[in-house]
C-alpha cells in the first residue's frame, strides 16, 4: 500500500499514513469539517474551545458543546492515531500536520 508524507510547518517528515487510513478518516462528513478546519486556519495551532466555536457556526442544530464532546471523543483521537494531528488534551489545542493527500482528497470532494 502506498503512504503519505505528514510534514510539519517546516516541510518536515513527522510520520506517513497509507491511503485507507487517510480515505477512512475523510469518510465522515463531520470529520471532513474538522480537517477542512484545520487545513484553513492561519497557524498550525488551535484552541479545541475555538475549533468548537466556528464548527457549531457553520453547521445549523450543531451545539458548541455537542462539537466539543465529539472532537474529544471520536474526531480528535482519530486523526491523532493516523499522525495528522498532536492532541494536548491538558492545555485543549491541537497542532495540526499537513498531508498533501488530504488536500487533494478534499478539493477533489468540493469539486463534485
Amino acid at each position: 500500500m502506498t503512504e503519505f508524507p505528514i510534514t510539519d510547518e517546516d516541510g518536515l517528515v513527522q510520520c506517513t499514513c497509507e491511503t485507507d487510513e487517510l480515505l477512512r478518516l475523510l469518510a465522515d462528513a463531520s470529520r471532513r469539517r474538522v480537517v477542512v478546519l484545520l487545513e484553513n486556519c492561519d497557524s498550525n495551532w488551535i484552541r479545541i474551545d475555538q475549533m468548537a466555536q466556528l464548527l457549531s457556526m457553520t453547521c445549523d442544530g450543531e451545539s458548541v458543546s455537542g462539537w466539543k464532546r465529539d472532537l474529544h471523543h471520536i474526531h480528535l483521537p482519530m486523526l491523532e492515531d493516523t499522525g495528522v494531528i498532536e492532541y494536548d488534551r491538558q492545555d485543549n489545542v491541537v497542532r495540526y500536520y499537513h498531508c498533501d493527500v488530504i488536500t487533494d482528497v478534499l478539493d477533489a470532494i468540493d469539486s463534485e
